[in-house]
């Protein structure tokens, strides 16, 4: 982990209310997906409190970060930086996600418009000939990730609650088959999600299997990044973890995803 400044060099509009922000820091080390920043902002509220941030990594010291509106002052003063501008960073922080030598298929899950992990190990899977399938839920179209912006070789599957594109439904619904195909499923949502995939794990492959199901647990607050201040504590099968330091990235058949 370091400290740095963060250039931003480009800011784009893929999507109404959808932008790319791409920066470079070439004294930061490469990020894996799911791995994470803490992003000083300049907010008059909390600007003593970093925010975590995930980059999507890119080439030749650059990485992007997948911004939306949101209402933290820190985030949405984020979405306003222009090409020039510089962040103070930390990290890379965590651990990401895997992707072993062995995998041939990757299905990619999310119930949430933070998608930007998973765009990340996509990119990864596709440059090592590895087959991507990535299913999307959200409540409407314009909470989908723009599939215009997604790469041709990927399969896409949405799935909208009032019908708008795709199935009609929650994203659990086209899972359990795309369970069976998979080698490995990586996913960024919520613990409702989260739950799903577990059961229809056990029931499409007639058992949890350790190593093949990893969800993104961000919802604890990483405050510190490196297990100082213990906000972010998650139990797991073989007791208490830190999200900042033994993850974000969790097997979810270890994980306790009970309320």
């Amino acid at each position: 982990m370091i400290q740095t400044q963060a250039t931003v060099v480009e800011k784009a509009t893929i999507a109404p209310a959808w932008w790319r922000l791409t920066l470079t820091a070439p004294e930061l080390p490469p990020p894996l997906p799911g791995q994470f920043l803490l992003l000083r902002c300049a907010d008059r509220y909390r600007c003593y409190l970093r925010r975590p941030v995930f980059p999507i990594p890119a080439n030749q010291n650059h990485f992007n970060l997948l911004l939306r509106p949101d209402p933290d002052p820190g985030l949405a003063w984020l979405s306003a930086r222009q090409p020039g501008d510089t962040l103070d960073v930390m990290g890379p922080l965590g651990n990401g996600f895997p992707l072993p030598k062995s995998v041939r298929h990757l299905l990619l899950v999310s119930d949430t418009p933070d998608i930007g992990p998973l765009l990340g190990q996509m990119e990864r899977a596709i440059a090592v000939g590895v087959a991507v399938t990535l299913a999307l839920g959200a409540s409407r179209v314009s909470r989908l990730y723009p599939v215009a912006a997604l790469p041709p070789v990927v399969e896409f599957q949405a799935a909208t609650l009032d019908g708008s594109l795709g199935y009609r439904g929650p994203v659990a619904d086209l899972l359990p088959d795309l369970l069976r195909w998979a080698d490995l499923t990586c996913a960024a949502g919520s613990l409702t999600l989260y739950r799903t995939l577990r059961r229809q794990l056990e029931q499409a492959r007639l058992r949890a299997e350790a190593d093949f199901l990893y969800g993104l647990n961000a919802e604890p607050l990483m405050a510190c990044g490196v297990g100082a201040c213990l906000s972010c504590t998650v139990n797991t099968d073989t007791g208490p973890r830190l999200a900042c330091v033994d993850g974000p990235v969790f097997d979810l058949v270890k994980l306790n995803l009970e309320l």
